[in-house]
């Protein structure tokens, strides 16, 4: 690089790029992702206290769970999700997801630590474990985009990152099944890893994280495994996203 170049470098410094627009930007409150892109993103503020989901409208609850949980108790002691899956935000996660874009890991994780921060700090929370991903998938897609997000949170908030959990089953799409058919095609389809020992778990508060949140059916079968099969004392749950709960 010619000298010349490196002092406009120093005086005109290269505005950082927007991993989720693509554009150069001037602020943000949060690294890698533009203020005009999280304006866009609707973010929870008002949720079930259990399932952690968006109600609308909002008015109907009050601070009272929302008519699923009310219905079925979830197992985990709560769970807490950064923004609502829908709109532009959707975009960019399925970008995430499905778009090989394992990228945008580190700035999610940064809203993760946020909510972390402001809901799970007083729980002591032993272990972060992500949801596991089947193998086959894994391979296809490249990488499992819930462990990246916990091992990254992980590290910002000096906790113990456990990828212990195996998907044995390869289930089919869980978006396109009822809440009682997500039941039955989870049934079974989570154990730990071979050599894992799960004494270590017996009594400690593990966070799981996860990066969508639909129905709750996946966090829900998790935690009763890691709650039988493991002997923890508390479950709960962190996911980047959840879909509203429609209140008609």
């Amino acid at each position: 690089m010619k000298v010349l170049d490196i002092l406009k470098d120093l005086v005109y410094p290269e505005k950082p790029v927007c991993l989720a627009c693509g554009r150069r930007y001037d602020h943000s409150e949060i690294k890698a992702i533009c203020d005009r892109c999280l304006a866009k993103f609707s973010f929870i503020t008002e949720a079930c206290p259990l399932c952690g989901r968006e109600v609308i409208p909002a008015a109907l609850i009050e601070g009272h769970p929302c008519p699923e949980c009310e219905k079925e108790k979830p197992p985990y002691n709560f769970a807490r999700s950064v923004f609502s899956y829908a709109g532009y935000a959707r975009e960019v996660l399925l970008e995430y997801k499905y778009g090989h874009r394992p990228d945008l890991a580190k700035p999610f994780s940064r809203l993760l630590r946020l909510y972390y921060a402001e809901y799970f700090q007083k729980e002591a929370i032993d272990y972060l474990i992500p949801v596991p991903m089947h193998g086959d998938r894994r391979t296809y897609r490249g990488y499992n985009q819930a462990a990246l997000l916990a091992e990254n949170l992980a590290g910002k908030i000096n906790k113990e990152y456990k990828d212990v959990l195996l998907r044995v089953k390869n289930s089919l799409p869980l978006y396109a099944l009822t809440k009682k058919a997500r039941k039955l095609e989870l049934e079974g389809a989570f154990a730990l890893k071979d050599g894992v020992d799960p004494s270590i778990f017996k009594d400690k508060n593990l966070l799981i994280i996860d990066d969508i949140m639909t129905t709750g059916t996946t966090s829900a079968e998790i935690s009763h495994f890691v709650l039988k099969e493991m002997g923890a004392a508390n479950v709960y749950v962190l996911t980047t996203a959840s879909v509203p709960v429609k209140i008609n």
